[in-house]
């Protein structure tokens, strides 16, 4: 059983220090957010990048854990950029898990741009599996079918079926800086991406651990779709805006990114946002 202090609460701390608190086989889900290791500051100037082969062995540590804690039903998501994913997955997902699969969040970008390369415009979602008895709702994530009219498809709706899986990349809008679930953490992964994968292999009351509470938004997902979450913050004012934000049911005004901009600088946020 888990802990009851760490059950829909965010632990002020390293992640690694809370999953040593978590027996064996105790969670339904883990989705992995990390630090991609590419320089991003956050809180403060805040930077937790670290040489290449030592963010892969904290990487590999990190995977493990989660494993030792995923239920053998369960399922695990690392999103990262497809290299640091890479590197996981060889030197260790693939030979630690039954089945690796690798997915694609595709979505548009004005940054990035390079003359001498394509412009790197997704992010790999490693899906691990523990065991060939997995957890997953097909109808929870099901899409319309393309072709409804087609005589095999009127015949798998007339037997119930609510419509297609959906295929290996998904595309998903990017968290703008005017969106209305941006606030003033650096990385923010779009509510509707996270909502279809804990949709996909959890049910009402399951448990999720969320690595990084980050900005609270896959733990308010958690909480509107009635699962049981436990994460952790390390920064103290992202842990802050977390626990203001869960408790309130919203993000407070002057945690959001526009409230701290100049009209200048509002107006340069604006013109960035695709047409």
């Amino acid at each position: 059983m888990i802990p009851e202090h760490l059950l829909d609460t965010v632990y002020l701390g390293d992640v690694m220090e809370l999953m040593a608190q978590l027996p064996d086989e105790s969670v339904d889900m883990v989705f992995s957010d990390p630090d991609y290791n590419v320089g991003v500051r956050y809180s403060e100037g805040r930077t937790y990048t670290r040489s290449f082969d030592e963010y892969i062995d904290w990487y590999i540590q990190l995977a493990r854990e989660s494993l030792r804690v995923l239920k053998p039903d369960g399922n695990a998501f690392f999103i990262n950029y497809p290299k640091q994913n890479a590197y996981l997955r060889v030197r260790y997902l693939d030979e630690a898990c039954y089945d690796v699969q690798d997915y694609v969040w595709v979505y548009n970008t004005n940054v990035g741009q390079s003359s001498r390369r394509f412009t790197t415009a997704h992010r790999s979602i490693l899906h691990a599996r523990k065991s060939k008895e997995n957890k997953f709702f097909k109808d929870q994530v099901a899409q319309p079918y393309q072709n409804p009219t087609d005589r095999r498809i009127k015949e798998r709706i007339a037997n119930g079926h609510k419509g297609r899986m959906p295929y290996s990349w998904f595309y998903f809008d990017l968290v703008k800086n005017v969106s209305r679930e941006k606030t003033l953490h650096a990385c923010q992964i779009p509510q509707k991406l996270s909502a279809m994968l804990v949709l996909s292999c959890t049910q009402p009351g399951d448990v999720v651990l969320v690595h990084f509470g980050g900005s609270g938004s896959e733990l308010e997902v958690c909480r509107i779709l009635g699962r049981h979450f436990v994460s952790a913050e390390i920064d103290p004012l992202y842990h802050q805006m977390i626990v203001d934000r869960l408790s309130r049911g919203r993000i407070d005004e002057k945690y959001r990114l526009m409230a701290q901009l100049s009209p200048q600088a509002i107006e340069e946020q604006l013109n960035l946002i695709e047409p």
